[in-house]
């Protein structure tokens, strides 16, 4: 185990997908890149695969990120998003395994517990400290602050494991 990792944080989607990577240093994060990634809707669902696992491959082979936390599905109301959806992150855990990056998956009720307290907190309270934690002030899509919020999320179930 990597004392201090690069973690990527994904928020897995195939119309939007929130990316964040960062490394937590002794009493504050290192944030690297984050961002919303929007596939071209005019493309067909293969094509919006494809810049998919493009950019994320880009931004594997920029930072080096040594672990990966990605939001795991839970449930849908839409079949069809459903499966868009579970395609684009097949796609992303092959990027992340082609790689050699350590996978961990996290629910959104664990996401929430890790940063709240609270593992039915809503959007805002996430948000609010993901904002703390990273001290951050920048206007930032939600889908990019799901991403910060599983990196965070990660690297405090590591910090965990290893009081353990």
């Amino acid at each position: 185990m990597v004392k201090n990792p690069i973690i990527i944080g994904i928020d897995p989607g195939y119309d939007r997908i929130g990316l964040a990577i960062g490394q937590k240093q002794a009493h504050s994060w290192q944030i690297l890149a984050y961002e919303c990634l929007e596939t071209d809707r005019t493309l067909d669902l293969f094509a919006r695969y494809q810049q998919i696992s493009t950019r994320l491959d880009q931004l594997l082979t920029i930072h080096q990120p040594q672990e990966a936390a990605i939001e795991s599905l839970f449930w849908f109301k839409n079949q069809s998003t459903a499966l868009h959806v579970s395609e684009a992150r097949g796609v992303i855990l092959a990027g992340l395994l082609k790689h050699g990056i350590t996978i961990s998956e996290y629910t959104p009720l664990q996401i929430k517990q890790s940063l709240t307290g609270y593992g039915r907190a809503d959007k805002k309270a996430v948000e609010k400290m993901v904002r703390l934690e990273l001290q951050l002030t920048d206007s930032i899509i939600d889908d990019t602050i799901d991403a910060l919020a599983l990196m965070i999320c990660h690297q405090a179930a590591r910090t965990l494991k290893k009081k353990l």
